[in-house]
């Protein structure tokens, strides 16, 4: 009896102090210039990126119960035209269903115009941050000069402010007449002196060059975190401090994720751990942004954006003939280039649901954004896959002049246009030469039209 009330009375003094004065945790998750990026393209193993595994991510810290706060660094697309726009779209309602609390405006989002970032700011309730840019544009929409949000609990009391530049060197005569973007710190001044003394974190989101962000946080030590773009293609050995300021950077593309981890006891609030993770196969697909990535290929569908595509005029009337008819003097390569990746890789496309994506075809078909190229699978069937011609050249003067022997040389640079550093990193042009050659022809082997 004596030992039960030893315990009932240690449990009585210690555990509400174990309990209610355990400090709550302020996950600041930040990510940013996917540049049209929503999911790995699957062009080789390994590659890591996408908005199923954050979704995954993000997810895993709510049933922690701490504070959530995920936040994009801007340029959701790379470019122009309606591909870009469905991309940012989507990027848009997976950011809205991930919680975000802000997005800043990266010069990419700034190009895509005033129209669609104001249908964003209504149908997906996105709230703009740019602490130094103004849009004049008579549409619906609202740009913060800062995001505040506030945190109440019985043990502790948290605020947070958010601010967030656009470097002027990224201004461009296609925005000049309808954004003006000012001098960073001009800008920054008058709203740190506001905030400084009111909040318990202020975090800056600098779409600038790092070498900005850098003077930046020299000038302002009163800035606890800085999230840093430009163009940083390994984010992980980026991290830098200036002024015991983290200057961090998400990478491009969508590859990676940062999380800041803030404790909260009472009303002290200190950094506890910065962190970049690479997105990859450890955090499954999200099942909510699969449907997201299925409805974004259904729209693609839907809009016919491959039979859009701008098709660039050839030289000299040339044109495609397609991989069969070569096939029907050179049935020996033809038939070795069937069995080869090249030979099945429009298939790879319908296998994974992307053949009426226009990124993906161009390397999938043959002699796609050129006239008399590829165009849809209803009425170019004889230009799907990566064909003779996708490294010989349009062949319909070959075939008209059959002993014309130039036509068989070939620039080892083409080879690059899709096995590039993004699709294939690992690319060495001796090794994939080899899985792809063809047969040598000889006099003997060759049919009696071409001898």
């Amino acid at each position: 009896m004596k030992y039960f009330n030893y315990c009932a009375i240690f449990l009585f003094i210690f555990l509400p102090i174990k309990i209610y004065g355990a400090p709550m945790q302020a996950l600041i998750i930040f990510s940013g210039e996917e540049l049209g990026n929503l999911e790995p393209c699957g062009c080789y193993e390994g590659q890591i990126g996408g908005i199923s595994r954050r979704h995954t991510f993000i997810n895993s810290f709510v049933k922690q119960k701490n504070i959530i706060l995920p936040v994009s660094l801007g340029d959701l697309s790379k470019g122009y035209g309606r591909q870009e726009e469905i991309k940012t779209e989507i990027l848009g309602r997976a950011m809205q269903e991930m919680g975000y609390v802000l997005h800043s405006l990266g010069e990419k989002d700034v190009e895509t115009g005033p129209q669609l970032l104001s249908y964003l700011s209504q149908v997906n309730n996105t709230t703009f941050l740019a602490s130094n840019v103004k849009i004049i544009a008579p549409f619906p929409m609202k740009v913060h000069q800062y995001v505040l949000k506030e945190y109440s609990h019985s043990e502790y009391s948290f605020k947070i402010a958010f601010l967030s530049i656009l470097s002027k060197s990224f201004s461009s005569a296609s925005i000049a007449n309808y954004v003006n973007i000012y001098e960073p710190v001009q800008a920054l001044k008058p709203l740190i002196k506001r905030l400084h003394d009111k909040v318990n974190i202020i975090v800056l989101l600098s779409h600038t060059p790092k070498e900005e962000s850098i003077e930046i946080a020299k000038f302002f030590p009163e800035i606890d975190l800085i999230i840093t773009g430009h163009d940083i293609e390994d984010p992980q050995d980026s991290i830098i401090y200036v002024n015991n300021i983290p200057i961090v950077s998400p990478g491009k593309g969508g590859k990676y994720i940062g999380i800041a981890r803030y404790s909260i006891q009472r009303n002290a609030t200190k950094r506890m751990s910065v962190d970049i993770i690479p997105l990859d196969r450890k955090y499954k697909d999200s099942e909510k942004m699969k449907l997201l990535l299925e409805e974004y290929q259904r729209m693609l569908k839907e809009e016919d954006l491959l039979s859009k595509v701008s098709q660039v005029s050839l030289p000299d009337g040339l044109a495609y003939a397609g991989s069969s008819a070569c096939g029907i003097c050179h049935k020996m390569i033809y038939d070795h280039w069937s069995k080869t990746a090249h030979g099945v890789s429009y298939e790879t496309l319908v296998y994974s649901g992307h053949q009426y994506d226009p990124e993906c075809i161009k390397c999938h078909t043959t002699g796609y954004g050129y006239v008399s190229g590829f165009l849809n699978y209803e009425e170019n069937q004889n230009l799907i896959n990566v064909g003779c011609e996708s490294c010989h050249g349009a062949g319909s003067f070959h075939i008209r002049n059959v002993n014309e022997t130039s036509y068989s040389l070939t620039d080892e640079n083409i080879c690059e246009t899709c096995h590039d550093s993004e699709h294939s990193p690992g690319f060495e042009r001796n090794e994939y030469w080899r899985r792809i050659v063809h047969p040598e022809e000889t006099l003997t082997n060759l049919p009696k039209v071409m001898k």
